[in-house]
């Protein structure tokens, strides 16, 4: 997947789907702060360690969903 797949998202909550908008400096944020931990890691399991810590979206009650809570910070 490029930038460009993820410059318009839809997410469906309900039976509306709901369209945002990506701005690319938000797309161009998270390139950097990847970058930053492929950078900083001092081997495999360091860097999984940092991607696992990864803030991806709230819940309702506020609580962060983390990559690891969605078992996408494998790296392989």
């Amino acid at each position: 997947m490029n930038d460009r797949a993820l410059r318009n998202i839809v997410i469906s909550l309900s039976r509306v789907p709901m369209v945002f908008h990506i701005k690319q400096v938000l797309i161009l944020l998270l390139h950097q702060k990847l970058w930053l931990f492929f950078c900083l890691a001092k081997n495999l399991e360091n860097l999984t360690q940092r991607l696992k810590k990864i803030v991806v979206t709230y819940r309702y009650d506020k609580i962060p969903v983390t990559a690891a809570d969605l078992n996408v910070e494998k790296v392989q």
